[in-house]
C-alpha cells in the first residue's frame, strides 16, 4: 500500500466557510449539486465586484469536490476561474486556480510544470495576504516534492505551512499539514518520528471535534502498524475509520481503509477474506479518477490471489501495477509489484522469468537506496536549516526593534543633557575609540571561530557523506539479500553466488570504516600522536599480508624491498594506516599482471620509504592537488572500478606531519607512480 495515498485525498484543501457546512451533512454529490445550485444563483447577480468575487470563490470550491470525481471539470472550471479572476485583478482567484491547474498537470505526470504552477500561487496569495490559500498552497508544494522524492523541498514547504496554520490558530489545516508531514517521515522509514507525529495530529483532531479528520488519522497510522506488523493496533485503528467513513459515506477514505484491511487479512494468511474487502474498494475506486490510488489496490489483489494460488489473476493485477507504476514512476509500489512477480514466477517453477523479476525487484530497491541516501539527510539538514533561519529571523527582528528603543531613548536623552554637549562630545570620543579597538579585536575573533565553523561542516558534511553512502549501500543491500534469504524468497543456490560479491563489499566497508574513524579522530580533536621506535619492514610485513587478497585478486605480486634495520621515530599505528593506504591505492590503479615494490632508503637523519607501482600513472595536472581533502583521483574509480572514499591520502599527509616527517608523489602517466614519505630516525 502507498504510504501516501492519503496525500492524493489530502492534497487539495481549498474549501471555504459554506463548503465546510455543506461538507458535514451531505455525501460527495449531494455537495457538488449544493454548490452548483450556489454558483447558478451567483452568476445572475454580478453586479458589484464582491458579487464577482463571491461567484469565483463558489466556483473554485466547485472545482475542488471535481478532483476525484472528475479531473477534466476540474480543469476547465479552473481555467474559467483563472480568466475571471485576471480580467477583476482578484489574485485570491488567481491564486486558487492555479492551485488547482497545478493539480490537473500533477495527475498528467507534469510535476516540473505543477511545483512552477504552485510557486506562482504561492507567490500572488502572499501578495494578497491570502493567509489560508497560503497554507493551502505549502501543503500542496510540500505533497507534490514528496510524490517525486524531492523530500527537502517537501520538508521545508510543510514547516512554513504549519508555522502559518499555527500562527494564525488554524487547527484544522495545522492537521492536515502535520499529517502529510508525518506521511512524509514515514516515506523516510521513520516509522517513530511519524508515528508520534500522528499522534500531536491525533490530539489536534480531538480538539477540533470532527470525527472525519480522527478517522483519516487513525487509516494512515494502521498504515505504519501493517508496515511494521503490529496487526492488532492496524486492525484497531483501521475498524474505527472504517465505521466513522461507512458512516459519513466518505468513498474516498473508505477505499483507502479497504485496502488496508485487505492488507492485514493477507498478512493474517486469510487472502479470500482479503479479495473481498478489495473487490468493495474496486467498486468504489471505479468512480475516482487518479490511478495513483488504483496500483495500491492491484497490489493487494495480486498478494491475495497469490495466496489463493491463483497465478493467473495474480499476474493480471501485478502486471496493471507494473504499468501503473511505472507511468508515474511510484518506485516503492513497483518494488512491491516486481517482488509479487518474482513469487509468482516462482511459484509457477518458471525461473528464467523469476530471476528476470529478481533482477527487476533489486534495480528497482537500489533505485529508492540511493534516493534514500540523498533524501534522508537532506531532509534532516533541511529542517535544521529551517529552524536556524526562523531563530535568525526572530532574532533580526528583535534587534530592530530594539534598535528603534535605542534611538527613542537616546533622542530623549540627547534633550535632557543638552547643557553637557561638549562634555558628552568628548567622552563619545573616548568611548568611539574604545569600542572601535574592541570591535577590531571581536572582529578577528569571529574571523576565526567562522574559519573553525567551516572546518567542522566540512568534517560534517563529509563523515555525513560517507555514512550515507560508502557505508550504508553496501549495508543495506546486505541486509535485504539476508531478508529474501530468511524469508526464502531467494534460493540457497541463488543467494550463494551473491557470497564473493558481498564479502568483497564488507572488506572495502571495514576500509572505509578504520580510514573514517582514524580520520575522524584527526578532525574533531586533533587525534593522539604517540612516537616510539617503529620497524617498517614489520609494517609493512603485516599490511602486505593484510591486503594480500586484494592483490591476487588482480595477480598483482607485492614485493616488501625494507631493510631490517629501518626503524623510525613515529606512532606505530598511524604509519600502519598510512603504509595501507597506500599500498591500497597501488593496487586500485595498478592493472592486472602488474607489480608493486616497497622499499626504504636511509639519510643521515632520516628513513625514507617509498612504494612504487606499474599502474596507470597521474595526471601531472592533478599531482599538486592530490593530498587535498577534495582531490579527483582519490575518489576516481580504479582499473576494477573499485571506488575510494578520498580519505585515503589526505589522511596519510595528516598524519605524516604529526610525525614531523613529509609525504610527496612522482609518477609517469600510463607507467606508475611512486609515493614517498620521510621520517626521523630513531629518537632521542
Amino acid at each position: 500500500m502507498n504510504i501516501g495515498l492519503h496525500k492524493y485525498l489530502h492534497k487539495n484543501i481549498f474549501l471555504f466557510t459554506i463548503v465546510f457546512i455543506l461538507a458535514f451533512t451531505v455525501n460527495s454529490q449531494t455537495k457538488i449539486d449544493s454548490i452548483t445550485a450556489l454558483v447558478e444563483n451567483a452568476s445572475k447577480n454580478l453586479k458589484t465586484k464582491e458579487d464577482k468575487k463571491q461567484y469565483i470563490d463558489l466556483l473554485t470550491s466547485l472545482a475542488s469536490h471535481y478532483t476525484y470525481d472528475n479531473i477534466d471539470s476540474l480543469k476547465s472550471i479552473s481555467d474559467k476561474v483563472y480568466k475571471l479572476s485576471n480580467n477583476l485583478n482578484y489574485k485570491k482567484g488567481k491564486a486558487d486556480a492555479i492551485a488547482h491547474l497545478a493539480y490537473y498537470n500533477s495527475y498528467q505526470g507534469n510535476s516540473d510544470l505543477a511545483i512552477e504552477q504552485l510557486n506562482e500561487a504561492l507567490k500572488l496569495a502572499k501578495e494578497a495576504n491570502y493567509v489560508r490559500g497560503q497554507i493551502n498552497i505549502l501543503n500542496q508544494i510540500g505533497s507534490e516534492n514528496a510524490y517525486v522524492g524531492k523530500n527537502s523541498e517537501a520538508l521545508k514547504a510543510y514547516l512554513e505551512g504549519a508555522d502559518i496554520a499555527e500562527a494564525n490558530n488554524n487547527k484544522v489545516l495545522l492537521s492536515f499539514i502535520k499529517d502529510n508531514t508525518a506521511s512524509l517521515y514515514a516515506t523516510q522509514k521513520d516509522y517513530a518520528q511519524s508515528i508520534a507525529l500522528y499522534e500531536e495530529v491525533n490530539k489536534l483532531n480531538k480538539e477540533i471535534g470532527n470525527p472525519i479528520y480522527i478517522a483519516e488519522t487513525y487509516s494512515n497510522m494502521s498504515d505504519i502498524y501493517i508496515r511494521t506488523n503490529q496487526l492488532d493496533l492496524a486492525t484497531e485503528y483501521i475498524d474505527n475509520s472504517i465505521a466513522t467513513f461507512e458512516k459519513e459515506n466518505d468513498k474516498e477514505w473508505l477505499s483507502y481503509c479497504y485496502i488496508n484491511k485487505a492488507r492485514i487479512l493477507i498478512k493474517q494468511n486469510q487472502p479470500e477474506f482479503a479479495l473481498k474487502w478489495l473487490d468493495i474498494s474496486e467498486n468504489i475506486l471505479k468512480d475516482l479518477t487518479d490511478d495513483r490510488t488504483i496500483i495500491s489496490l492491484e497490489n493487494a489483489k495480486a498478494k491475495a490471489y497469490l495466496g489463493l494460488n491463483n497465478t493467473e489473476k495474480a499476474e493480471t493485477s501485478v502486471n496493471k501495477a507494473i504499468e501503473i507504476g511505472s507511468r508515474f514512476n511510484l518506485l516503492e509500489e513497483l518494488e512491491e509489484a516486481y517482488e509479487t512477480l518474482y513469487l509468482i514466477h516462482k511459484k509457477n517453477n518458471d525461473s528464467d522469468l523469476a530471476l528476470k523479476s529478481l533482477e527487476l525487484f533489486k534495480k528497482t530497491s537500489d533505485s529508492i537506496l540511493r534516493r534514500e541516501n540523498s533524501n534522508s539527510l537532506g531532509a534532516f539538514k533541511t529542517r535544521t536549516e529551517y529552524e536556524r533561519q526562523k531563530r535568525d529571523t526572530e532574532a533580526e527582528a528583535k534587534k530592530e526593534i530594539d534598535k528603534h528603543q535605542n534611538y527613542l531613548f537616546l533622542a530623549i536623552a540627547a534633550l535632557i543633557v543638552l547643557s553637557f554637549i561638549l562634555l558628552l562630545i568628548k567622552i563619545q570620543a573616548n568611548t568611539r575609540k574604545k569600542l572601535y579597538n574592541q570591535l577590531i579585536e571581536q572582529t578577528e575573533v569571529l574571523k576565526k571561530r567562522e574559519n573553525e565553523l567551516e572546518n567542522i561542516n566540512k568534517t560534517k558534511d563529509k563523515l555525513f557523506s560517507i555514512i550515507g553512502h560508502d557505508l550504508r549501500n553496501p549495508i543495506a543491500a546486505l541486509q535485504s539479500l539476508l531478508d529474501m534469504f530468511v524469508s526464502k524468497d531467494v534460493e540457497t543456490e541463488d543467494f550463494l553466488s551473491f557470497i564473493p560479491k558481498l564479502k568483497s563489499d564488507v572488506d572495502a566497508l571495514f576500509f572505509t570504516l578504520t580510514n573514517l574513524l582514524s580520520w575522524s579522530r584527526t578532525q574533531m580533536n586533533g587525534g593522539s600522536t604517540t612516537p616510539s621506535n617503529a620497524k617498517m619492514y614489520n609494517l609493512a610485513h603485516n599490511n602486505i599480508n593484510l591486503l594480500s587478497e586484494l592483490a591476487e585478486n588482480k595477480n598483482i605480486k607485492i614485493t616488501n624491498s625494507i631493510p631490517s634495520n629501518t626503524i623510525v621515530w613515529a606512532d606505530k599505528n598511524q604509519m600502519s594506516v598510512v603504509v595501507r593506504n597506500l599500498l591500497s591505492n597501488a593496487i586500485k590503479f595498478t592493472k592486472t599482471g602488474g607489480n608493486i615494490t616497497i622499499t626504504a632508503t636511509e639519510t643521515e637523519n632520516s628513513w625514507i620509504t617509498s612504494v612504487q607501482d606499474s599502474g596507470i600513472g597521474i595526471k601531472p595536472e592533478l599531482i599538486d592537488e592530490l593530498f587535498s581533502s577534495d582531490n579527483a583521483i582519490a575518489v576516481s574509480y580504479g582499473t576494477n572500478n573499485e571506488k575510494g572514499t578520498g580519505l585515503g591520502l589526505p589522511l596519510c599527509k595528516e598524519m605524516i606531519t604529526n610525525n614531523q616527517g613529509t609525504i610527496w608523489v612522482e609518477s609517469t602517466l600510463g607507467e606508475g607512480s611512486i609515493f614517498y614519505f620521510e621520517l626521523p630516525k630513531t629518537g632521542s
